[in-house]
């Protein structure tokens, strides 16, 4: 019987529990689905995490599967293991015994020849069984149920954030403010008009480990930079373009900047806008700092700066 090999558990009480741990699972791996399906994934992991994610709620479905097939055929076995017994117990028995038949020629004293039918008559005997209270047994049924619901709830809050609409958006204005972090002064008037070079930078990664980097530093001066993040305003004629990097999930995500110089005052651009712009690439040091750090800076046309539908804030 199904009870007998779950440590004594009654029947009601396992199969309640494999249906909710059933029910569940199988919720968490819909639910991996239809972040992937919907892009809400890209709200809180890496895109490098996306197709695991959705092989992960697929493989749970296919164990939801093949588990609840399996609490299908156990339930089916109980039943017909109960359905046997109870077949069984309807055969009655009869155990009658004549009673004892004493010769007027017999001792008392009974001997192996004494012609006493020793036989008795056991048709009414009356049994009574007394099966003590149940009720402690069913308080501890309550307790290990209790048990398995409070489970349950807890297993099944990620899904009701997902049942009204969390995650449900990005980062806040707000927030990519403290992220990104004050800027660097620069003295401006070190820009100077560059040997231009062949090569396109469209990473603001690989403008950002340059700027630590002597070699690399020299090897991108005077390239051109094409690129797309988040336009934030510094001053008329200078801004900031970014784009959010992480490493796993959002929590740990860092902003990746580069300054955008223009020869003329910008007009028409609010702060997080989705801007792409096509410049020179130089390096400028950062005022008073020991040794001498650098940051990326392009020098831009009015003309080469344009909104656009950024498709990630993140590179």
């Amino acid at each position: 019987m199904v009870h007998d090999r779950h440590h004594g558990e009654s029947p009601r009480d396992y199969f309640v529990e494999q249906l909710l741990t059933i029910f569940v699972v199988g919720l968490f791996g819909a639910v991996a689905i239809l972040l992937y399906n919907s892009g809400k994934l890209e709200i809180v992991l890496d895109k490098t995490f996306h197709v695991p994610v959705l092989i992960g709620g697929i493989a749970l479905l296919v164990l939801v599967a093949v588990r609840a097939f399996s609490v299908w055929r156990e339930a089916g076995a109980l039943q017909a293991h109960n359905h046997g017994h109870s077949h069984d117990r309807g055969h009655s028995h009869d155990h009658g015994h004549a009673h004892h038949e004493h010769g007027p020629d017999c001792d008392h004293e009974h001997d192996a020849d004494c012609g006493h039918d020793h036989s008795h008559d056991h048709d009414h005997h009356d049994h009574d069984h007394d099966h003590g209270d149940h009720s402690a047994a069913d308080h501890g049924h309550s307790q290990d149920m209790a048990w398995v619901l409070a489970r349950m709830m807890v297993l099944f809050f990620p899904v009701a954030l997902f049942l009204i609409g969390v995650p449900s958006k990005g980062y806040s204005n707000e927030q990519l403010g403290k992220i990104a972090g004050s800027d660097d002064p620069l003295s401006l008037g070190n820009l100077s008009d560059v040997t231009r070079k062949e090569g396109t930078v469209m990473s603001f990664n690989d403008l950002n480990d340059s700027a630590f980097d002597e070699g690399k530093r020299s090897y991108l001066q005077g390239q051109t930079a094409v690129l797309e993040g988040m336009f934030r305003r510094l001053g008329d004629k200078e801004f900031t373009l970014m784009l959010m990097k992480r490493a796993c999930c959002t929590p740990d995500s860092v902003a990746l900047k580069v300054r955008i110089v223009t020869p003329y005052a910008l007009s028409g651009y609010n702060d997080y806008d989705g801007v792409q712009i096509k410049g020179q690439v130089q390096f400028l040091p950062v005022p008073n700092t020991s040794p001498p750090r650098y940051i990326p800076v392009i020098k831009v046309d009015n003309a080469d700066i344009k909104k656009v539908e950024l498709k990630s804030i993140y590179e």
